[in-house]
């Protein structure tokens, strides 16, 4: 009698990271959207005002949109490694990814101790 076959805990992830991409493009859209009046009538000034006010605001939503894009793409790399079939390996030294971490950050393409490290810059010195 064959035992029985053990579940598979990335079972759920290729719907889990779909749902979460979809929720964060929607987010996305939310911060892009504003009124063209508010647009044409924007002139920054030497004192602090609506203006003023509202170009950083501008600013921050386009950074906050910058950071949610990078989750985004994140996300649509560890999709790839679904497909790949390498999902839950970590991309730098393809130790197993621990199933506790997938599922608090699903698109995580490094281990715990890997994602430690210092990122080294590409900058020849």
């Amino acid at each position: 009698m064959k035992p029985p076959a053990e579940p598979n805990p990335f079972a759920g992830a290729r719907a889990a990271l779909s749902s979460k991409r979809a929720e964060i493009v929607s987010k996305v859209d939310e911060l892009g959207t504003h009124d063209p009046a508010e647009v044409a009538s924007l002139g920054f000034g030497k004192r602090v005002g609506d203006a003023t006010l509202y170009a950083v605001e501008r600013m921050t939503d386009a950074y906050r949109a910058r950071t949610i894009y990078a989750t985004v793409a994140d996300i649509d790399h560890a999709l790839e490694r679904i497909e790949a079939g390498t999902y839950g390996r970590c991309v730098a030294c393809a130790g197993p990814i621990p199933v506790e971490r997938l599922r608090a950050v699903p698109w995580a393409a490094l281990c715990v101790p890997c994602s430690a490290k210092p990122v080294r810059s590409k900058l020849v010195r």
